[in-house]
């Protein structure tokens, strides 16, 4: 993820922004029915690998003086993923989930008709890009 941002600092002029958004393992992702949190997603140990790699990437270009970051924060994602047989692909098929946490597949059960709607975390940084050219 350093290169990535080092090709933005190559692509952004002197005093532009590179907006930094990526999954905020600090968060659990929820799965709501009906505007009620039911259950919750338990993330691959591979995905908070790759978050904490990411985070530190950040950090990175901010202590070699390419970015200063002038913003951060959570954003709520919401993704209607269906009924029980979607959200079941859904995670099987993701890198970033290791499946549900315990109890929580008995309970989205209990509601076999509903749609389903993942919420998950995103954190975000404005970086403004320092440094010559």
């Amino acid at each position: 993820m350093v290169d990535a941002l080092r090709r933005a600092h190559r692509a952004v002029r002197r005093g532009g922004f590179v907006i930094d958004a990526r999954p905020d393992a600090s968060r659990v992702p929820r799965v709501v029915v009906g505007g009620r949190v039911i259950a919750r997603l338990v993330q691959s140990e591979d995905a908070d690998r790759r978050d904490a790699e990411a985070d530190a990437a950040v950090a990175t270009v901010i202590e070699r003086g390419l970015f200063r970051s002038v913003e951060r924060g959570r954003v709520w994602h919401r993704n209607t993923v269906g009924d029980m047989r979607a959200l079941d692909a859904y995670v099987r098929d993701s890198s970033r989930y290791g499946g549900y946490e315990r109890g929580a597949r008995a309970r989205l059960a209990r509601h076999p008709r509903a749609t389903f709607v993942l919420r998950r975390a995103i954190k975000y940084e404005v970086l403004e890009r320092l440094g010559p050219g």
